[in-house]
């Protein structure tokens, strides 16, 4: 879940946070370019563009060639997650309790959908729309044909990050402390795993993997639901991406990116990046970070 971070106390000079974040290991890699959206949401690539939400109203179109804002479209009230899929861009608008289905190549709002209330993440996948509903913990079914949700389904308290992998739908449950799977033939839970604080998923090609709120992620095996690892990471973990086969992590109260190898199992870089990183998204050969106090950064893979 999205929150603000921890308070920083006032009066510590740059050159004391340097070296502080240098005692931790920490490398500051600097960005290529800081482009400015007007807010941090989620980030995802599309059609040749990287899409953000500005957590305030719009869905974002940035050009990775120009380093530039390209276009901003109205997308409900407090919009964060975003799918792609049915050559349409779908934005989880909380506030509005709606879905914004949005034309990429237009430019233009196709349909505002009504979901459950506060939608926080939406996923494309099995031909569907899928939005999770924060308040009063259902997962929405969206028929793109139809443009209307066509189905609700109940999950355990506050569902966060959604995702469509290995067949299924997987919600992660802050408040519920619950992954569950969904199949999406019956539109029914068919498995739940324990997860303290559950908020995001990312699928890699054998692996979810959960960022849970309490500074860590948890691996687990989308067949026998069993967690294979736990990882330490930053402060507050939220929208990780799966890029050249590690898992980049942003945390959201440290200001840092921690990289996770696969094979190990542990964090083996660890990047100061701006204030409140929210999410990930690889475009253009290099790695884009939304902040929840900074702009968009850039950054290169090998920094």
């Amino acid at each position: 879940m999205v929150s603000l971070r921890l308070t920083v106390v006032a009066g510590v000079s740059l050159l004391a946070v340097t070296v502080v974040l240098s005692a931790r290991g920490v490398a500051g890699a600097g960005p290529i370019a800081r482009v400015d959206i007007g807010g941090g949401g989620i980030v995802v690539a599309a059609r040749g563009s990287l899409w953000a939400t500005d957590t305030v109203k719009r869905l974002v179109q940035i050009d990775p060639a120009a380093n530039a804002v390209a276009a901003k479209i109205h997308a409900g009230t407090r919009p964060l997650g975003i799918a792609y899929g049915s050559r349409s861009l779908w934005v989880a608008s909380s506030f509005s309790s709606t879905v914004t289905r949005i034309d990429p190549v237009r430019r233009k709002v196709v349909k505002r959908i009504p979901v459950g209330i506060s939608p926080y993440d939406v996923a494309y996948g099995a031909g569907a729309v899928w939005a999770s509903n924060e308040v009063d913990a259902t997962v929405s079914r969206i028929s793109p044909r139809r443009n209307r949700a066509v189905a609700r389904i109940g999950v355990p308290a506050q569902p966060n990050g959604i995702t469509s992998a290995f067949g299924s739908i997987w919600v992660a449950c802050l408040r519920g402390n619950r992954v569950v799977r969904i199949n999406p033939a019956r539109n029914r839970i068919t498995a739940r795993v324990s997860v303290p604080a559950a908020d995001w998923i990312t699928a890699s090609p054998d692996s979810l993997w959960v960022s849970s709120e309490r500074g860590r992620i948890y691996r687990l095996n989308p067949t026998t639901m069993k967690t294979t690892a736990t990882v330490q990471v930053g402060a507050n973990p939220l929208a990780s991406a799966w890029i050249d086969g590690e898992l980049w992590v942003p945390n959201i109260d440290d200001d840092t990116l921690s990289i996770v190898d696969p094979a190990t199992n542990v964090v083996r870089r660890t990047i100061a990046v701006g204030d409140g990183p929210i999410a990930v998204a690889e475009a253009a050969g290099d790695v884009w970070v939304t902040h929840e106090r900074d702009r968009l950064w850039r950054l290169s893979k090998a920094g």
